[in-house]
């Protein structure tokens, strides 16, 4: 079902009508108690509690998912299937996959049908941005180096008590570059700081209703630093629609040296664009002052690595 959209006037009435704390025009959460009171109505509520997982790719080419892991914060909205009720509420992976309420007892709905969107961000122990547009359900104030998870689902059935399975998906880019010696004459003995360019944020948003980021057009003036782990160069950016390169600098060790050297190279897009959910890689071969690209491929997002080891950089 299409997203369902409120009027203001409407959701006045239900500030009304219900005595939880309002928050954004969104309710905490509904009362724990077995019955609540609606218009002088008794109607009986259910627990819905909620795991959390993250769709990843593995080396085996086969969609997988990984728990949220722990210390991460999700938002949730849920939205009555007729626009009767709408809840808001916060929750924690006090451990990995599992989500607990920051406050209360979590979210209590009576038997229907109602529809579900949560977003949280995966590297980093923070809520995900307000709402800045209720009618459009559209998000503003996003950054680079953010890993953006999204979850929708449009009928979720309530009758008696529920456990949601919920599988995120990423709204944002990741970009990797190995760093590798293109000849026996240059020994690569370690990478000490990376940049890229980094898509523009004035105009982002991503729209609640479909965990879509729209992409910019544009490159800020300033790069964004990448996570560095042994030779492998990476960072989370936003989606990007651009007829040019990304520029690298990065500095590394070579032959033993005692100072760094520093190197530029331009990173093509693949066709045209950064897109929401993917992860590019691209090869770099350093032959003495001389770097090329050896190779660039698009893949679905990878956040962890053939031992499980994460591979999204912590953002700071």
């Amino acid at each position: 079902m299409k997203r369902l959209l409120l009027s203001f006037s409407l959701l006045s009435a239900f500030i009304l009508l219900f005595s939880g704390c309002v928050k954004n025009y969104y309710y905490d959460g509904f009362e724990s108690d077995s019955n609540s009171s609606n218009g002088g109505t008794t109607e009986k509520t259910y627990a819905v509690r909620f795991q959390a997982n993250v769709q990843h790719l593995t080396n085996t080419r086969a969609d997988q998912v990984t728990p949220l892991q722990q210390n991460r914060f999700v938002t949730l909205y849920v939205f009555g299937y007729h626009a009767d009720e709408i809840c808001e509420i916060n929750y924690t992976t006090n451990e990995a996959g599992v989500l607990t309420p920051v406050k209360g007892d979590g979210l209590y709905l009576s038997i229907g049908t109602f529809e579900l969107y949560a977003l949280s961000i995966g590297n980093q122990p923070s809520y995900p941005p307000i709402i800045t547009n209720l009618d459009l359900g559209m998000i503003g104030g996003l950054d680079n180096g953010l890993d953006y998870l999204a979850y929708q689902d449009e009928e979720l059935d309530i009758t008696g008590p529920t456990t949601v399975n919920m599988t995120f998906k990423h709204a944002a880019t990741q970009v990797k570059v190995l760093v590798e010696s293109g000849s026996s004459s240059t020994v690569i003995d370690s990478i000490s700081s990376a940049t890229i360019s980094a898509p523009t944020t004035t105009s982002s948003t991503i729209d609640l209703y479909t965990g879509v980021i729209n992409a910019a057009t544009s490159l800020s003036s300033t790069p964004i630093a990448m996570s560095i782990t042994d030779s492998l160069c990476q960072q989370i950016l936003l989606p990007l629609r651009y007829s040019g390169d990304l520029t690298m600098n990065f500095s590394a060790y070579v032959n033993g040296s005692a100072s760094a050297v520093a190197y530029t190279v331009d990173i093509p897009l693949v066709n045209g664009q950064l897109a929401e959910g993917s992860s590019y890689e691209y090869e770099v071969l350093v032959v003495d002052e001389k770097v090329t690209i050896a190779n660039a491929s698009v893949s679905p997002w990878t956040d962890v690595n053939e031992t499980g080891t994460p591979l999204t950089p912590e953002h700071e």
